[in-house]
């Protein structure tokens, strides 16, 4: 997690000058103007990566922002934020009715003027670059006003909340790049659910639950209690609705998350952090309570023990080294 800006903390006569800096540094050049005097500014930005796509989580007192033609030529305009209202109200002209509430999505096309108000409150924005998206900005634009009515709104809206509440741990780790991109995959599945065209609603539904799984495993993997119930929980949905959606893909949802720990653990084995802990630590790390067990594993899917690993990558490096010197 980076802290962007919190400009409570800094003097009154740096306030405005310190959120406009942060504001263009998380996401695009914009007109800001605070409803409130210059003393009670009290913005706090965080900014999180995960890969390609960012994460920025805003809490602010009441303020305008203005997307104009003239500052959208000075910025990247093929970027897609999806935003999600966590507190308080806001307006938006791209939100259906204009009103967002607690919970509630909106989008903002950077290719396009806008207008945002928050009435002061918390909302989040996740960063999606359109060729990672892989739609276009006519089809984006149709969304505009429906993605209120997309049965995987709700979906969307839960694992972002989700997400939120260990973006800093998750941004950290090895799973970051798995989990941006899963959660664009469930923005995608969302959007062509609310225009309504190929594919199908209910093909989207499943596929959108899938990822929103996969996505939920991906942060979790170091809980050493992972599994069906917990997973099912955070999902809203049953262990048998589970199980019966995990049957369309190539492998048992156990053996799915043991060779996601695996590849956790082999990176980690690695590393410039984890090349000085011990094999155990490694292993417990992510999720195996066994030593034995992991190596036993470990030798299964990769051929050789973790210690065996480790050396080899070392000589490979150093032979690599060497012959650079």
């Amino acid at each position: 997690m980076t802290v962007v800006v919190d400009a409570s903390q800094l003097p009154a006569d740096r306030r405005l000058a310190a959120v406009a800096e942060a504001i263009e540094f998380s996401a695009a050049p914009f007109q800001i103007v605070h409803a409130c005097p210059e003393d009670e500014v009290s913005t706090r930005i965080e900014y999180f990566t995960l890969g390609e796509n960012h994460v920025v989580k805003t809490e602010s007192s009441p303020l305008r922002l203005t997307s104009t033609r003239d500052l959208i030529r000075d910025s990247d305009p093929d970027q897609l934020f999806v935003n999600l209202r966590l507190t308080g109200k806001a307006t938006h002209t791209n939100a259906p009715g204009r009103l967002l509430r607690a919970g509630d999505l909106a989008l903002t096309a950077m290719w396009h003027p806008w207008e945002y108000f928050n009435d002061s409150g918390g909302s989040a924005a996740f960063h999606v670059p359109l060729n990672g998206l892989g739609l276009a900005r006519d089809y984006v634009e149709r969304s505009y006003g429906l993605i209120h009515a997309s049965p995987l709104s709700g979906q969307l809206s839960r694992h972002l909340q989700i997400l939120l509440q260990d973006a800093a741990v998750v941004s950290q780790g090895p799973a970051a790049s798995m989990v941006g991109r899963a959660t664009t995959d469930l923005v995608r599945a969302v959007l062509v659910s609310a225009v309504d065209e190929e594919p199908s609603r209910h093909d989207s539904w499943e596929e959108s639950l899938v990822t929103v799984v996969k996505s939920y495993i991906a942060q979790h993997l170091a809980d050493p209690n992972l599994g069906a119930d917990r997973i099912a929980q955070a999902a809203f949905i049953s262990v048998r609705q589970l199980y019966k959606l995990w049957d369309t893909q190539s492998c048992s949802l156990g053996q799915w998350i043991l060779e996601r720990r695996l590849e956790a653990a082999c990176d980690a084995l690695t590393s410039h952090r984890g090349r000085n802990q011990t094999i155990a630590a490694i292993a417990r790390r992510w999720g195996f309570a066994d030593a034995t067990h992991f190596s036993r594993r470990f030798r299964q899917a990769y051929g050789m023990s973790p210690r065996e690993w480790r050396h080899t990558y070392r000589y490979a490096a150093a032979m690599s080294g060497s012959a650079g010197a």
